[in-house]
């Protein structure tokens, strides 16, 4: 059986808090997704928020919040999920792409101050693969920032835990998430005004928007736990990093000071020679890989302007290797040779 690109972290113990909400026969919108909500916004410094079942759903929840308009620009790399250009063009937002930077695949300031006028409103951080933005450049632009750290839980930013910094913060917690509730979306407002725009925004939303208890029960103890699961995550990527430097191949920057640390989501290696080649090799051994860079905003705005040579380089040339707790020390041995002898 080969090994699968992601694999939910799912221990008996999350399993029984989930049978727990089970027996209560409550397994629809209540309080637990409201206690979800709140533990989150409390570790986050953020007034709170609401927990909904469809990601692009929430996009589109934060950008009414914000009073965006059609017409209306905002900056957005052109490397985040592409439930960003559905929610926009349902809206009639236009998304403004800077490119990125190549060490970490995150919005390059430069590019995106030569992008900046009176028309952006405001701007979409979307933390990529677990790599951390330049916050102290984008919480300096004085317009609404709103940060997506679905990739990149538990990062460490200069402004602090990365998603404590915006007027609001999106956590998609799918199955592929270091934290996971199954599915759904977290949507957080920093401060009261933002939490009352939220509130007003949601006004006309039905009972199945969201968030059942059912994955709320699961998220709950998701969340509590995956710091320790980080702490896994973490000693996994050493190996696998130590691996890649034995070939031609590269993976993202992983500078770690007193005021940045990046977190492992999966293993992305940037490759120096063509894909299919190193994913027929990989096949071969029996790992699973797939594009780091797939389905994502790019994708769906064909009609991209400016220079976004390394954003399109890099969606050409970066593949997700599996990495996550699970995967058991077999496995991870297998990996390393695999890693260290890529073609």
């Amino acid at each position: 059986m080969s090994i699968p690109v992601f694999k939910p972290s799912i221990k008996r113990r999350d399993m029984h808090s989930v049978l727990s909400c089970l027996v209560t026969d409550i397994i629809g919108p209540s309080v637990l997704k409201d206690d979800l909500v709140a533990v989150v916004a409390s570790e986050l410094s953020h007034e709170g928020g609401f927990a909904l079942r469809e990601y692009t759903r929430s996009v589109g929840l934060v950008a009414r919040s914000l009073g965006l308009a059609a017409g209306d620009k905002v900056v957005l790399s052109p490397l985040a999920p592409s439930a960003y250009i559905r929610s926009f063009n349902e809206l009639g937002i236009i998304p403004v792409f800077p490119d990125v930077r190549e060490s970490d695949a995150c919005m390059s300031p430069d590019s995106v101050s030569a992008h900046m006028s009176d028309e952006i409103q405001a701007v979409f951080l979307h933390a990529p693969l677990g790599q951390v933005p330049d916050m102290e450049y984008f919480t300096g632009l004085g317009i609404p920032l709103v940060e997506d750290i679905g990739e990149a839980l538990g990062a460490v930013g200069s402004a602090g835990l990365l998603g404590s910094a915006g007027q609001y913060t999106l956590i998609p917690m799918e199955m592929d998430g270091i934290a996971t509730s199954g599915g759904g979306t977290l949507v957080l407002a920093k401060d009261k005004t933002s939490l009352t725009a939220l509130k007003d925004a949601t006004e006309s939303f039905t009972p199945d928007v969201f968030l059942p208890d059912l994955n709320a029960s699961l998220g709950l103890v998701q969340w509590r736990e995956y710091p320790q699961a980080l702490e896994s995550r973490d000693i996994i990527a050493v190996a696998f990093r130590q691996a890649l430097m034995k070939g031609r191949h590269r993976t993202f920057s992983t500078t770690v000071d007193e005021e940045t640390r990046n977190v492992p989501y999966s293993f992305p290696v940037v490759l120096d020679t063509g894909m299919n080649d190193v994913r027929r090799y990989a096949r071969k051994k029996g790992i699973e890989t797939v594009p780091a860079f797939s389905g994502r905003a790019i994708d769906g705005s064909p009609g991209a302007e400016g220079d976004l040579s390394v954003a399109r380089n890099l969606m050409m040339s970066t593949l997700l290797f599996p990495l996550y707790p699970t995967l058991g020390k077999k496995n991870v041995q297998h990996m390393i040779k695999v890693l260290s002898t890529l073609p």
